[in-house]
């Protein structure tokens, strides 16, 4: 008999639905019942997982559930009423869209607009769905016949891109990656929108060697934690550091404690592409004075696994597209306010203030990384078509038109070689098209 189908049923413990004027909130048994009629009816084809179910006290579950999410062959999300409002839901769904494992959204208790409705929150719209009434204790029979084809079909696609991406690392890990030139404009193009000419340039290589950009665009995690300074191979490091200052014999964590600000009235973690801006670390800080960076723009681009002390990026392309959508609106809205936004009375405001009082207070040109694929790992090729793809519908439309006609200027930086080239073949064949 072959291997059963490892299932992970995901859902919202608590649903809230309306009665009339009032919300009321109920606990969640459709999981249960789901495993119950997967293990009961399945006659041994499936292995179901749900978290109430098995996990023991004092285990440490959050440890435990994404060591399920990776040795299950689908993930099951259950969507009813409410649903895209959890956020472990959709910490779960990242999870499952980084290890590669097959998504099979079913709804219950919600008309097909309601269930569209919920998809699209959770970024699973994209998915094969169904709204079933089969979720019931007499109706196992009927929930299989209606789900077993999905879920064979889910179950081979995971396994045919875990092995995929398992020979990817393996060629990836050997030999190492050769860093690419440093240059700048390694490569130039132009997105047309509305009529305005925006330059489009691969910088190739260090990303500590760039100059003259305005805006500096951090993958961050989504505790918007940046990594700590003797973490010299990541990015957020060497930003945190080169935004650190000297300020009356004392040292400044200046990019760090201004992004704790920002966040003052935040919960954390942040949700998948938020971002949040900080300023360079202020006038004499090594960002401002050799880079002439002005500003940074810290993306919650990857899921920071605190039980395994790493980072997971996002990789569904409705993320890596949000993630560029809101990079480009918290640039709008910098530039709608002359570029003043740090803490009142710090040394970064009043440079701000003094800039938009000589009318150089606009933000013109930006620097973004290829999402996800330092230290969480992302492949290139998986990252470029999305990120491009939302650079031209933003600026092409024209509620952003203010946008296309201030951003002169828009780099992807590009480390590794492979990478870089990749990036530059890839865009060859988009606008040459």
């Amino acid at each position: 008999m072959p291997d059963p189908v490892r299932v992970f049923v995901c859902y919202k413990k608590m649903l809230s639905r309306r009665d009339g004027e009032r919300i009321v909130e109920q606990k969640n048994t459709e999981a249960e019942i789901f495993q119950y009629s997967l293990s009961v009816n399945g006659r041994g084809k499936y292995e179901a997982w749900v978290d109430t179910a098995k996990l023991a006290a004092g285990m440490k579950w959050e440890t435990e559930i994404y060591h399920q999410i990776l040795i299950s062959d689908v993930l099951v999300v259950l969507v009813g009423p409410g649903t895209s409002e959890s956020e472990w839901v959709r910490r779960e769904i990242a999870l499952a869209n980084a290890f590669r494992v097959s998504v099979v959204p079913v709804g219950f208790d919600l008309t097909e607009e309601q269930m569209l409705e919920e998809t699209k929150a959770l970024s699973i719209d994209d998915s094969q769905w169904i709204v079933t009434r089969n979720i019931k204790l007499n109706r196992g029979a009927a929930l299989l016949a209606e789900l077993g084809d999905d879920l064979a079909r889910a179950a081979m696609e995971t396994r045919k891109n875990q092995r995929a991406t398992l020979d990817d690392l393996l060629r990836r890990r050997s030999p190492a990656r050769e860093k690419a030139p440093d240059n700048q404009k390694a490569k130039s193009f132009e997105i047309d929108a509305q009529q305005e000419r925006v330059a489009l340039h691969i910088a190739s290589g260090d990303i500590s060697k760039i100059r003259n950009v305005d805006v500096i665009v951090n993958s961050e995690n989504d505790y918007m934690q940046m990594a700590r300074f003797f973490e010299s191979h990541t990015v957020s490091s060497l930003l945190r550091r080169r935004g650190a200052r000297m300020k009356d014999g004392r040292y400044q964590d200046a990019i760090q404690q201004e992004l704790d600000w920002q966040l003052r009235e935040w919960g954390r973690p942040v949700r998948a592409s938020e971002v949040f801006p900080t300023s360079a670390g202020g006038p004499d800080s090594e960002l401002a004075r050799v880079s002439k960076a002005r500003v940074i723009l810290h993306v919650a681009a990857v899921q920071a696994v605190d039980s395994e002390s790493r980072v997971i990026p996002y990789t569904h392309p409705q993320q890596i597209e949000a993630s560029v959508r809101n990079t480009l609106s918290t640039l709008a809205d910098l530039n709608r306010v002359a570029g003043v936004f740090s803490p009142p009375g710090s040394d970064q405001r009043d440079e701000q203030e003094r800039l938009a009082a000589s009318g150089g207070g606009q933000l013109r040109s930006i620097v973004f990384p290829l999402f996800g694929t330092g230290q969480g790992g992302a492949e290139a090729s998986a990252v470029i078509g999305p990120m491009v793809d939302a650079l031209v519908e933003f600026l092409s439309d024209s509620d952003n038109h203010a946008t296309a006609q201030v951003l002169q200027d828009v780099y992807i930086s590009a480390y590794a070689r492979e990478d870089c080239d990749l990036v530059i073949a890839a865009l060859e064949q988009r606008f040459s098209a």
